[in-house]
C-alpha cells in the first residue's frame, strides 16, 4: 500500500511538473503587451526605427481591406499616412514556448491619399522570441462595421 501511495505521489508531481512548464509566463505576456503599445506609440509617431526593431525581417500584415502586406510595405505606409491617433485597448497576451499571441483593439484616425478616414478593428498579433528579443512575426486587422 505504501509503495502504490508512492507511485501515485510521484505520478502525480511529474504531471504538475510537465503542466507548469506549459503554463503561460505572465512576465513574458506583460513584456510584450508593453510591446504592443510601444508598437502603437511608434506608428502614430512615424517611428520607423523603433518600428523596424519590433517587427521580424520576414514580417506579414493583412490589413483591413485584405491587402497583404510585407515589412517594408508596412513602414512604406506609415510613412505616408498621416494619422492622428492609433490607441489599441483590450489587449490579451497568450505565451506558448517561444510563441506568443496578441489580441485586442484597435482605432485609428487620419488622414490618407487626402481622405480621412476612421478605422475600428480588432487585431491578431503573433510573436516570436528568438536571439533573446521578441519580434512580431504576422499580424492581422479586421475591421468591426457597427
Amino acid at each position: 500500500m505504501r509503495t502504490k501511495v508512492l507511485v501515485l505521489a510521484v505520478v502525480g508531481l511529474a504531471s504538475l511538473r510537465g503542466w507548469s512548464q506549459d503554463a503561460p509566463d505572465p512576465q513574458a505576456a506583460s513584456r510584450i503587451i508593453a510591446l504592443e503599445n510601444a508598437w502603437s506609440q511608434a506608428a502614430a509617431g512615424k517611428d520607423l526605427r523603433a518600428l523596424d526593431t519590433l517587427l521580424d525581417g520576414g514580417f506579414v500584415y493583412v490589413d483591413f481591406d485584405g491587402r497583404l502586406m510585407t515589412k517594408a510595405e508596412v513602414l512604406a505606409d506609415v510613412k505616408a499616412v498621416h494619422v492622428q491617433q492609433f490607441v489599441t485597448e483590450g489587449m490579451t497576451a497568450h505565451v506558448y514556448g517561444n510563441a506568443a499571441i496578441v489580441t485586442g483593439m484597435v482605432k485609428m484616425k487620419g488622414v490618407e491619399n487626402g481622405k480621412p478616414f476612421l478605422r475600428r478593428g480588432r487585431f491578431t498579433d503573433t510573436w516570436i522570441y528568438r536571439s533573446g528579443a521578441w519580434a512580431c512575426v504576422a499580424s492581422e486587422a479586421t475591421p468591426i462595421l457597427h
